[in-house]
């Protein structure tokens, strides 16, 4: 067994006990959405997960539909929001773990940042009444695509200021 598959029978099984004790209908649009879900790696856009869904799923969901869903599973504790400046982005997180997160200012993308200091910082911190539950820290910045853009932006920039100031001086003698 894969470890996707394992993945997705283990969300399955606490999906299917979450439906059970809120009396919500099992359908079998929630399970397939929970399915790509499981196979997809890391932080998606639901722009994302629509684009995946509409190439690998058994059949199509509706935009509604979508969100629905991601509310139940979030509210299930199987997919974390990750609220952001420009849309929400989410996870599949079936046990949960103390993450960091890069988050691009200029572009939106949001990367995982692998550290095992940070990340075991975050699971050793304590607040006195309140149960931290899952652990996350966002780290907002430019991302290299975005740095580098901006410098040949600004290299623009500055050549023009300069030839801006030759001419400016050819033209007063």
């Amino acid at each position: 067994m894969s470890e996707n598959t394992a993945l997705y029978t283990l969300a399955a099984q606490r999906l299917t006990e979450y439906m059970k004790g809120k009396n919500v209908r099992k359908t079998p649009e929630r399970f397939e959405i929970l399915r790509i879900i499981c196979q997809t790696p890391g932080i998606f856009s639901i722009d994302e997960l629509q684009e995946v869904m509409e190439k690998k799923a058994k059949f199509q969901v509706s935009r509604v539909t979508l969100f629905n869903t991601l509310r139940l599973l979030e509210d299930a504790s199987l997919v974390i929001k990750h609220t952001l400046a420009r849309a929400a982005h989410y996870e599949c997180c079936i046990t949960p773990h103390p993450m960091v997160c890069l988050v691009c200012q200029k572009c939106g993308t949001v990367r995982k940042l692998e550290s095992s200091k940070i990340e075991n910082w975050l699971s050793e911190q304590k607040c006195k009444q309140f149960i931290i539950t899952q652990p996350v820290l966002y780290f907002h910045g430019l991302c290299r695509s975005c740095m580098v853009k901006k410098s040949i932006k600004n290299r623009k920039a500055k050549n023009k200021g300069k030839e801006t100031k030759t001419k400016t001086k050819i033209q007063k003698k």
